[in-house]
């Protein structure tokens, strides 16, 4: 239950994202850089899509397979980080709002948290947990900017309002 409730927290997560962080990144200075609507939209897509196929594979494969499991929950706390960082951080430094903070902070953060210590029953220092919270965070990092990259040329980008 929690898995979908999550899921559905993510995905409202990306939608305040896709609607006004393209806009809000051109005025967000050195914190983070300016992208355009097409391009962080394809990306946003390309994330909630691989969000979903993890939670799948968790359903699925989760209760036999321990590895499925602790990428899918490694994924989960990722995004409980995203709330912190850039979103509550990039709010704070720069007094303005970033979009995300809010689905970040009321639902991602304490349904991800819920998620991963109350109903899966994981103790804080579970090292499988940061084992596989690491290098799925890293992976997700690294393929943020050839997104946006293949976003802009997919979709056609122009240098305007989009």
């Amino acid at each position: 239950m929690f898995r979908l409730l999550f899921l559905l927290s993510f995905t409202l997560h990306n939608m305040e994202e896709a609607l006004w962080l393209p806009e809000w990144s051109a005025h967000a200075g050195k914190f983070h850089t300016k992208v355009s609507g097409k391009g962080f939209r394809f990306a946003v897509l390309i994330i909630t899509m691989i969000g979903y196929l993890l939670t799948f594979a968790d359903l699925v494969f989760g209760g036999k397979a321990a590895p499925v499991k602790y990428i899918y929950l490694g994924f989960v706390l990722m995004m409980c980080f995203n709330a912190l960082f850039p979103h509550l951080i990039g709010t704070i430094i720069l007094k303005k709002y970033s979009p995300g903070t809010l689905t970040g902070l009321l639902l991602n953060l304490p349904i991800g948290l819920y998620l991963i210590f109350r109903d899966e029953g994981i103790g804080f220092l579970d090292y499988r947990l940061y084992l596989f919270f690491v290098p799925v965070t890293a992976l997700t990092l690294l393929i943020l900017k050839p997104l946006f990259r293949m976003g802009d040329r997919l979709l056609g980008y122009v240098n305007e309002k989009d």
